[in-house]
């Protein structure tokens, strides 16, 4: 079985300054017409604000294979408060996800592997939909087939075990608690996104993958965290028990910054035109 994982593709329809690597992107995706793809999240630039950019985002995104499975970003449905206090995970950017994308989290058994897709953004939020999900993944999880788990965030940067990274990595509360679960199941695989950065490397038994973005990557408003700062994507191989991942870089693209161009993408609330 073969996968292809896109991330970070933060389409937008009024903001065009990635336009050419999403062009050379979909020209990639286009030519070689994978089965399945997995995108991991921030499908928009700011679905979280605009319902109708989300609803754009994902319909370019599903026209690339037969089936595409997606996974919420911050910029698809808003973080914790404590994170992104003006777009917090709440119950109508949930709703305007499932419309326009379809569920949040979800669990395919395909050649021989159990996919399982998270919805990273509630890890830490206190909403409802958190214990709702722990309770689904525990269950999801019950399983003797191999487990590959996609979710936008990265668990962690170097070790479970390590301290809060802010903005980067799911929290250490529900990450100690989702990792439970994974010690007593047979999860193989954690390919994440958001990073913006393409690092593989094994801890324990399981792989981790952080697929790179397909749009911008992060210049000096990101901190030294690993891996390759280079857009691209990532092929994932199963076989009977384990995965080959591979960094695959389609032509044309350029490794843009989002330095430049941050202050009209993401602009504080105090810069906001009134």
């Amino acid at each position: 079985m073969r996968i292809i994982q896109i991330s970070d593709t933060h389409l937008s329809p009024t903001h065009g300054f990635f336009a050419a690597n999403l062009a050379a992107t979909a020209r990639w995706l286009a030519a070689d017409d994978p089965a399945l793809i997995v995108h991991t999240g921030d499908l928009s630039m700011d679905g979280a604000g605009t319902a109708e950019e989300l609803a754009a985002a994902a319909k370019w995104s599903g026209c690339f294979a037969p089936l595409v499975l997606s996974v919420p970003g911050n910029h698809d449905v808003g973080d914790h408060a404590a994170i992104k206090p003006t777009q917090t995970v709440d119950d109508s950017r949930l709703a305007a996800w499932r419309t326009a994308v379809g569920p949040d989290r979800w669990s395919l058994d395909r050649g021989g592997w159990r996919l399982v897709g998270l919805n990273a953004m509630l890890l830490g939020t206190g909403h409802a939909e958190e214990d709702a999900q722990f309770a689904w993944l525990e269950a999801t999880l019950n399983t003797a087939l191999p487990v590959a788990l996609f979710l936008h965030k990265p668990l962690f940067i170097e070790d479970p075990a390590e301290g809060p990274h802010g903005y980067w990595t799911v929290t250490p509360e529900p990450r100690r608690r989702l990792m439970s679960l994974m010690a007593g199941a047979n999860v193989r695989l954690v390919a994440s996104g958001h990073l913006h950065v393409h690092r593989q490397f094994r801890h324990g038994d399981i792989d981790y993958v952080w697929g790179p973005a397909a749009s911008f990557v992060c210049g000096d408003s990101q901190p030294d965290l690993g891996g390759a700062r280079s857009l691209g994507a990532v092929e994932h191989v199963f076989g009977p028990d384990s995965v080959t991942s591979r960094f695959i870089r389609p032509e044309g693209l350029e490794d843009l910054t989002i330095e430049p161009v941050q202050h009209i993408l993401y602009p504080r609330p105090a810069e906001k035109v009134q």
